[in-house]
């Protein structure tokens, strides 16, 4: 848009003189006004008749006990209003609807996404498309996941796409990206997408790269920092400092993948915004490290997904048979995942069961947890896999009121202009979805959606292009 402005001055005669930025930054932040959205936005819908939706049991994200015959009005994209019907007005020429004997929720956020690098079975870098990405998160859309960050393999053709989203130029969640994430030289995950990844060996080199991020405007920085099990080498700390530090300097936050307790120490100590996955190489973590994150509110996303996934459709193949299923994933990659066989490496195992603790352990002393599926990656489904990450924290030992704070408010906590996300509270996005069962008598119920609706909008699910 600035090099439009640009144009438009040189057009106009001023051909010597740049238009000052302080005055496009103006510009920007004035159009920017004028549509209504900002870094997590979208553009509201058209003039029209507020939304009621009365009568339903209202679980607004925010930890609280729900709300059970409650009023939701939604007015020009925004929640205008939400809670019992005895405190919450309908203005006169609402359009109402009877939600009675329904749980209206926020919609999810997923904090670890992998977009369009799927073809088939096949998890490669090569499968980038724009198509690929556009169908992905009309995927998460389905499930009823209203926003997205993509963690790390995004190419520069996610610029655009993002840019689209939130204009509503293209159906999408609330996109975030981190555009390309830092790892080793031939470390993880170069194995399985090769150059995508920044491979960086010295503190300068990760400036200079951060530096180049900062241009794009991406919304986050991600660094993997995890040699899978001895495997692959993993970034040194001194680049992950400089990367912190230089990052902080642009006011853009940066996520860690993460393994161990030392590097999360680490991590913490140079001032880490939020981890995906979890601590999994000690039975307890260090209750000082403990004290540590739950002072800073650091924000894990467990991705417990990940691990599970090594037996998950072996040992449940009845998913399979799920019609979303069907509905959103192509009959190869379904065929896929029928196939695979349990992994015989007890590793998997084991550290599958020190996340679940782990989780369980942060939880409770106070550490936020959010969800991160590492969905598109693998036969990781998007979406789908949203929610069997929801089941793993209720496994874990969360609450189903807990995990769907996990998927909504804390989330939103993570996201670089996440503000207007997450809870259904007076000034926040519309995101919610309409759910025919109770999701705190059975977590599962989550995927029981009737009703999808993205900043005032409802989503015509059936219409989806989501493969």
């Amino acid at each position: 848009m600035e090099a439009s402005i640009q144009l438009l001055a040189r057009r106009s005669g001023q051909q010597s003189n740049a238009i000052p930025s302080a005055l496009i930054s103006f510009v920007l932040l004035a159009l920017l006004w004028l549509v209504g959205c900002g870094p997590s936005g979208v553009v509201p819908p058209a003039e029209s008749a507020p939304i009621a939706l009365i009568g339903g049991v209202l679980l607004d994200g925010k930890g609280e006990a729900p709300v059970p015959d409650s009023i939701v009005v939604i007015e020009g994209g925004k929640i205008r209003a939400a809670g019992p019907r005895s405190l919450t007005p309908v203005p006169k020429g609402a359009e109402r609807i009877d939600v009675s004997g329904k749980y209206v929720i926020p919609g999810l956020i997923d904090l670890h996404v992998h977009l369009g690098s799927r073809a088939g079975a096949q998890y490669v870098a090569s499968a980038y498309t724009r198509e690929r990405v556009e169908k992905n998160l009309q995927a998460y859309l389905y499930f009823g996941v209203t926003a997205v960050r993509s963690l790390g393999i995004d190419r520069d053709a996610i610029f655009p796409i993002r840019a689209d989203a939130r204009t509503a130029k293209i159906l999408s969640p609330h996109l975030f990206t981190v555009g390309r994430g830092f790892t080793a030289p031939n470390g993880h995950p170069t194995q399985e997408v090769g150059a995508v990844a920044r491979q960086v060996e010295t503190p300068e080199e990760a400036v200079r790269q951060v530096q180049e991020l900062a241009s794009q405007q991406v919304d986050g920085i991600k660094m993997w920092v995890d040699t899978l099990n001895n495997t692959l080498p993993s970034i040194r700390l001194d680049v992950c400092r400089a990367i912190i530090e230089e990052a902080a300097r642009h006011s853009i936050p940066v996520a860690a993948h993460i393994y161990s307790q030392a590097d999360t120490r680490a991590l913490v100590g140079f001032g880490i915004h939020d981890f995906v996955h979890m601590i999994r190489d000690v039975e307890t973590v260090d209750p000082a490290l403990v004290a540590t994150l739950r002072e800073r509110r650091t924000v894990f996303a467990p991705t417990l997904i990940r691990q599970e996934l090594a037996w998950f459709y072996s040992e449940h193949p009845e998913r399979l048979a799920d019609p979303d299923v069907a509905r959103t994933m192509d009959a190869d990659v379904i065929d896929a995942a029928r196939a695979a066989k349990p992994s015989p490496d007890p590793v998997a195992r084991r550290e599958f069961d020190l996340a679940m603790k782990n989780t369980l352990a942060l939880a409770r002393a106070g550490v936020p947890m959010a969800v991160g599926s590492d969905g598109g990656s693998a036969l990781d489904f998007p979406g789908l896999m949203t929610h069997r990450e929801l089941e793993l924290l209720v496994q874990a030992g969360l609450t189903p009121l807990e995990a769907i704070s996990a998927a909504t408010r804390h989330g939103a906590a993570c996201l670089q202009g996440g503000d207007d996300l997450g809870t259904l509270a007076s000034g926040k996005w519309a995101d919610l979805v309409v759910l025919s069962a109770d999701p705190l008598a059975d977590i599962r119920n989550t995927r029981r959606i009737e009703r999808v609706m993205l900043a005032g909008r409802w989503i015509d699910r059936p219409a989806l292009r989501v493969k």
